[in-house]
Protein backbone atom coordinates (compact mmCIF):
# COMPACT_ATOMS: atom_id res chain seq x y z
CA UNK A 1 0.00 0.00 0.00
CA UNK A 2 2.83 2.37 0.90
CA UNK A 3 4.64 1.54 -2.34
CA UNK A 4 1.50 2.26 -4.33
CA UNK A 5 1.10 5.66 -2.65
CA UNK A 6 4.72 6.51 -3.40
CA UNK A 7 4.29 5.54 -7.04
CA UNK A 8 1.15 7.66 -7.32
CA UNK A 9 2.95 10.60 -5.72
CA UNK A 10 5.88 10.27 -8.13
CA UNK A 11 3.52 9.99 -11.08
CA UNK A 12 1.57 13.09 -10.06
CA UNK A 13 4.81 15.02 -9.55
CA UNK A 14 6.01 14.02 -13.00
CA UNK A 15 2.85 15.46 -14.58
CA UNK A 16 2.62 18.58 -12.38
CA UNK A 17 2.47 21.79 -14.35
CA UNK A 18 5.40 24.20 -13.95
CA UNK A 19 4.48 27.11 -11.69
CA UNK A 20 4.60 30.71 -12.99
CA UNK A 21 4.31 33.63 -10.57
CA UNK A 22 3.01 36.80 -12.25
CA UNK A 23 4.32 39.91 -10.51
CA UNK A 24 1.68 42.62 -10.28
CA UNK A 25 2.06 46.23 -9.11
CA UNK A 26 -0.43 48.91 -8.10
CA UNK A 27 -0.07 50.67 -11.45
CA UNK A 28 -3.41 52.05 -12.65
CA UNK A 29 -4.76 52.02 -15.25
CA UNK A 30 -2.45 49.22 -16.39
CA UNK A 31 -2.85 47.14 -13.25
CA UNK A 32 -5.66 48.13 -10.89
CA UNK A 33 -5.63 46.32 -7.55
CA UNK A 34 -8.51 48.08 -5.78
CA UNK A 35 -11.37 50.52 -6.27
CA UNK A 36 -14.29 50.45 -8.70
CA UNK A 37 -12.11 49.36 -11.65
CA UNK A 38 -10.24 46.57 -9.86
CA UNK A 39 -8.98 43.97 -12.34
CA UNK A 40 -9.92 46.13 -15.32
CA UNK A 41 -6.48 47.58 -16.02
CA UNK A 42 -4.91 47.25 -19.46
CA UNK A 43 -2.33 44.70 -18.34
CA UNK A 44 -4.88 42.95 -16.09
CA UNK A 45 -7.02 42.22 -19.16
CA UNK A 46 -4.07 41.26 -21.36
CA UNK A 47 -2.69 38.98 -18.64
CA UNK A 48 -6.00 37.13 -18.38
CA UNK A 49 -5.86 36.37 -22.09
CA UNK A 50 -2.19 35.38 -22.03
CA UNK A 51 -2.65 33.05 -19.05
CA UNK A 52 -5.69 31.44 -20.70
CA UNK A 53 -3.51 30.73 -23.75
CA UNK A 54 -0.89 28.98 -21.56
CA UNK A 55 -2.74 26.03 -19.97
CA UNK A 56 0.52 24.07 -19.76
CA UNK A 57 1.54 26.26 -16.80
CA UNK A 58 0.08 26.74 -13.33
CA UNK A 59 -0.43 30.48 -12.70
CA UNK A 60 -0.19 32.52 -9.52
CA UNK A 61 -0.23 36.31 -8.97
CA UNK A 62 1.88 38.22 -6.45
CA UNK A 63 1.41 41.92 -5.62
CA UNK A 64 4.71 43.78 -5.20
CA UNK A 65 6.01 47.35 -5.34
CA UNK A 66 7.86 48.62 -8.40
CA UNK A 67 11.13 48.63 -6.48
CA UNK A 68 10.55 45.07 -5.22
CA UNK A 69 9.71 43.88 -8.74
CA UNK A 70 13.16 44.97 -9.93
CA UNK A 71 14.81 43.25 -6.96
CA UNK A 72 13.00 39.97 -7.65
CA UNK A 73 14.42 39.79 -11.16
CA UNK A 74 17.88 40.58 -9.82
CA UNK A 75 17.65 37.78 -7.25
CA UNK A 76 14.87 35.40 -8.32
CA UNK A 77 13.72 32.72 -5.89
CA UNK A 78 11.01 31.33 -8.17
CA UNK A 79 9.99 31.42 -11.83
CA UNK A 80 8.51 34.92 -12.22
CA UNK A 81 7.02 36.94 -15.07
CA UNK A 82 5.73 40.49 -15.42
CA UNK A 83 3.68 42.29 -18.05
CA UNK A 84 4.26 45.70 -19.58
CA UNK A 85 8.01 46.04 -19.10
CA UNK A 86 9.90 48.58 -21.20
CA UNK A 87 13.12 47.29 -22.75
CA UNK A 88 16.59 48.37 -21.71
CA UNK A 89 19.96 46.66 -22.10
CA UNK A 90 20.40 46.76 -18.33
CA UNK A 91 17.11 44.95 -17.73
CA UNK A 92 17.96 42.39 -20.40
CA UNK A 93 20.88 41.29 -18.20
CA UNK A 94 18.52 39.99 -15.50
CA UNK A 95 15.43 38.81 -17.37
CA UNK A 96 14.13 37.41 -20.64
CA UNK A 97 12.00 39.50 -23.01
CA UNK A 98 9.14 38.34 -25.20
CA UNK A 99 8.17 39.71 -28.58
CA UNK A 100 6.18 43.00 -28.33
CA UNK A 101 3.17 42.66 -26.04
CA UNK A 102 1.54 46.09 -26.35
CA UNK A 103 1.99 49.66 -27.51
CA UNK A 104 0.75 52.79 -25.78
CA UNK A 105 1.40 56.52 -25.46
CA UNK A 106 4.81 57.49 -24.13
CA UNK A 107 5.32 59.49 -20.97
CA UNK A 108 4.29 63.14 -21.43
CA UNK A 109 3.87 66.41 -19.54
CA UNK A 110 0.41 66.80 -17.99
CA UNK A 111 -0.95 70.03 -16.52
CA UNK A 112 -4.16 71.97 -15.89
CA UNK A 113 -5.49 73.29 -19.21
CA UNK A 114 -4.11 76.74 -19.99
CA UNK A 115 -1.76 76.91 -17.01
CA UNK A 116 1.52 76.28 -18.85
CA UNK A 117 0.41 76.93 -22.42
CA UNK A 118 2.54 80.07 -22.74
CA UNK A 119 5.53 78.77 -20.78
CA UNK A 120 8.82 79.09 -22.75
CA UNK A 121 9.24 75.30 -22.56
CA UNK A 122 6.12 74.74 -24.66
CA UNK A 123 7.28 74.48 -28.25
CA UNK A 124 5.24 73.57 -31.35
CA UNK A 125 6.71 70.05 -31.34
CA UNK A 126 6.15 69.50 -27.62
CA UNK A 127 7.52 70.35 -24.19
CA UNK A 128 11.21 71.05 -23.70
CA UNK A 129 11.57 69.13 -20.45
CA UNK A 130 14.92 70.67 -19.54
CA UNK A 131 13.55 74.22 -19.69
CA UNK A 132 10.50 73.13 -17.73
CA UNK A 133 12.35 71.17 -15.03
CA UNK A 134 14.92 73.88 -14.35
CA UNK A 135 12.38 76.66 -13.86
CA UNK A 136 12.46 77.40 -10.12
CA UNK A 137 9.13 79.27 -10.24
CA UNK A 138 7.11 76.08 -10.84
CA UNK A 139 6.93 72.58 -9.38
CA UNK A 140 6.82 69.23 -11.12
CA UNK A 141 6.29 65.62 -10.05
CA UNK A 142 7.35 62.21 -11.33
CA UNK A 143 6.93 58.52 -10.45
CA UNK A 144 10.17 56.88 -9.18
CA UNK A 145 11.46 53.36 -9.87
CA UNK A 146 10.71 53.15 -13.56
CA UNK A 147 12.53 53.57 -16.86
CA UNK A 148 12.61 57.07 -18.38
CA UNK A 149 13.93 58.27 -21.76
CA UNK A 150 17.47 59.65 -21.79
CA UNK A 151 16.18 63.19 -22.26
CA UNK A 152 14.31 62.98 -18.92
CA UNK A 153 16.39 60.72 -16.67
CA UNK A 154 19.26 63.17 -15.89
CA UNK A 155 16.76 65.81 -14.73
CA UNK A 156 15.06 63.66 -12.12
CA UNK A 157 17.88 64.12 -9.61
CA UNK A 158 19.46 67.28 -10.97
CA UNK A 159 20.29 69.66 -8.07
CA UNK A 160 18.42 72.53 -9.74
CA UNK A 161 15.42 70.50 -10.87
CA UNK A 162 11.92 71.36 -9.65
CA UNK A 163 10.82 67.74 -10.04
CA UNK A 164 9.90 65.85 -6.87
CA UNK A 165 9.31 62.13 -6.46
CA UNK A 166 5.79 60.84 -5.78
CA UNK A 167 4.81 57.16 -5.72
CA UNK A 168 1.55 57.46 -7.69
CA UNK A 169 -0.81 54.63 -6.78
CA UNK A 170 -4.52 54.21 -6.26
CA UNK A 171 -3.98 56.09 -2.98
CA UNK A 172 -1.95 59.03 -4.35
CA UNK A 173 -3.85 60.71 -7.16
CA UNK A 174 -1.55 62.37 -9.70
CA UNK A 175 -4.40 64.43 -11.20
CA UNK A 176 -5.34 65.47 -7.67
CA UNK A 177 -1.88 66.99 -7.18
CA UNK A 178 -2.56 69.23 -10.18
CA UNK A 179 -6.14 70.04 -9.23
CA UNK A 180 -5.06 70.91 -5.67
CA UNK A 181 -2.27 73.17 -6.98
CA UNK A 182 0.36 71.10 -5.14
CA UNK A 183 2.36 70.83 -8.38
CA UNK A 184 2.20 72.63 -11.72
CA UNK A 185 2.91 69.66 -13.98
CA UNK A 186 3.35 65.90 -13.86
CA UNK A 187 5.64 63.73 -15.99
CA UNK A 188 3.29 60.83 -16.56
CA UNK A 189 1.50 58.66 -19.10
CA UNK A 190 -1.67 60.33 -20.48
CA UNK A 191 -3.84 57.27 -19.84
CA UNK A 192 -2.74 57.17 -16.21
CA UNK A 193 -3.67 60.81 -15.81
CA UNK A 194 -7.04 60.11 -17.43
CA UNK A 195 -7.65 57.28 -14.95
CA UNK A 196 -6.69 59.42 -11.94
CA UNK A 197 -8.85 62.27 -13.23
CA UNK A 198 -11.90 59.98 -13.33
CA UNK A 199 -11.45 59.24 -9.64
CA UNK A 200 -11.67 62.90 -8.59
CA UNK A 201 -15.00 64.20 -7.21
CA UNK A 202 -14.89 66.70 -10.06
CA UNK A 203 -12.67 65.97 -13.04
CA UNK A 204 -10.05 68.61 -13.87
CA UNK A 205 -9.45 69.98 -17.37
CA UNK A 206 -6.08 68.49 -18.29
CA UNK A 207 -3.70 69.03 -21.18
CA UNK A 208 -0.83 66.79 -22.28
CA UNK A 209 2.23 67.62 -24.33
CA UNK A 210 4.71 65.20 -25.84
CA UNK A 211 8.30 65.59 -24.64
CA UNK A 212 10.80 66.86 -27.19
CA UNK A 213 13.49 64.26 -27.82
CA UNK A 214 11.39 61.29 -26.64
CA UNK A 215 9.18 58.89 -28.59
CA UNK A 216 5.46 59.58 -28.64
CA UNK A 217 4.76 55.86 -28.23
CA UNK A 218 6.18 53.16 -25.96
CA UNK A 219 6.44 49.43 -26.61
CA UNK A 220 6.09 46.98 -23.73
CA UNK A 221 6.94 43.31 -23.33
CA UNK A 222 6.39 40.29 -21.13
CA UNK A 223 9.52 39.54 -19.12
CA UNK A 224 10.38 36.36 -17.22
CA UNK A 225 13.20 35.22 -14.95
CA UNK A 226 16.24 33.54 -16.49
CA UNK A 227 15.57 30.03 -15.22
CA UNK A 228 14.36 26.98 -17.13
CA UNK A 229 10.67 27.67 -16.39
CA UNK A 230 11.04 31.33 -17.32
CA UNK A 231 12.73 30.33 -20.57
CA UNK A 232 9.93 27.87 -21.34
CA UNK A 233 7.36 30.54 -20.53
CA UNK A 234 8.91 33.10 -22.90
CA UNK A 235 9.08 30.51 -25.67
CA UNK A 236 5.40 29.69 -25.15
CA UNK A 237 4.42 33.37 -24.92
CA UNK A 238 6.23 34.07 -28.19
CA UNK A 239 4.02 31.44 -29.78
CA UNK A 240 0.71 32.81 -28.49
CA UNK A 241 1.30 36.56 -28.87
CA UNK A 242 1.10 36.58 -32.69
CA UNK A 243 -2.29 34.86 -32.39
CA UNK A 244 -3.53 37.22 -29.68
CA UNK A 245 -2.48 40.29 -31.68
CA UNK A 246 -4.98 39.22 -34.34
CA UNK A 247 -7.80 39.09 -31.77
CA UNK A 248 -10.23 41.99 -31.52
CA UNK A 249 -10.62 41.28 -27.80
CA UNK A 250 -6.87 41.62 -27.25
CA UNK A 251 -6.63 44.90 -29.18
CA UNK A 252 -9.64 46.30 -27.32
CA UNK A 253 -8.04 45.42 -23.98
CA UNK A 254 -4.80 47.10 -25.08
CA UNK A 255 -6.71 50.34 -25.75
CA UNK A 256 -9.05 50.06 -22.75
CA UNK A 257 -7.94 53.35 -21.16
CA UNK A 258 -7.04 55.34 -24.26
CA UNK A 259 -9.26 58.15 -25.49
CA UNK A 260 -10.12 58.42 -29.20
CA UNK A 261 -7.38 61.00 -29.77
CA UNK A 262 -4.68 58.71 -28.35
CA UNK A 263 -6.01 55.78 -30.37
CA UNK A 264 -5.70 57.81 -33.58
CA UNK A 265 -2.15 58.91 -32.72
CA UNK A 266 -1.11 55.32 -32.07
CA UNK A 267 -2.79 53.73 -35.08
CA UNK A 268 0.40 53.67 -37.16
CA UNK A 269 2.49 52.32 -34.27
CA UNK A 270 -0.14 49.68 -33.57
CA UNK A 271 -0.01 48.42 -37.14
CA UNK A 272 3.78 48.40 -37.03
CA UNK A 273 3.87 46.38 -33.80
CA UNK A 274 1.32 43.92 -35.15
CA UNK A 275 3.60 43.21 -38.07
CA UNK A 276 6.66 42.93 -35.83
CA UNK A 277 4.94 40.49 -33.52
CA UNK A 278 3.70 38.38 -36.38
CA UNK A 279 7.33 38.16 -37.48
CA UNK A 280 8.29 37.40 -33.85
CA UNK A 281 11.00 40.05 -33.71
CA UNK A 282 12.98 40.25 -30.49
CA UNK A 283 13.50 43.63 -28.75
CA UNK A 284 16.83 45.36 -29.08
CA UNK A 285 18.54 48.72 -28.70
CA UNK A 286 17.28 49.85 -32.12
CA UNK A 287 13.73 48.61 -31.58
CA UNK A 288 12.24 52.10 -31.51
CA UNK A 289 8.81 52.94 -32.79
CA UNK A 290 8.82 55.15 -35.84
CA UNK A 291 7.36 58.40 -34.57
CA UNK A 292 7.71 60.31 -37.80
CA UNK A 293 3.94 60.60 -38.06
Amino acid sequence: MLLRCLLLLLASSAYAKPQLTWLQTDWPPHQIVNGPFQGQGTFDLLQQQIMAALPQFSHDTRLVSLARLEQIFQQPDAASCALGTLYSEERAQSRLFSTPMAVGPAVAVGYIAGKLTTHPAMQPEGADIRVLALDKTIRGAFQPNRLYPDVIAPLLHHPDSNLSSHAFTSEINAAGLLAGNRVDYVVEYPERMQYYNQLLPEAAALEHRAIVGANVASVSYVTCSQDSIGQAAIEAIDQVLPVLWQSTEYLQAMQRWLDSSAQRRLSTDLQQLQQQTLMQLKPGPDDAVDTGH
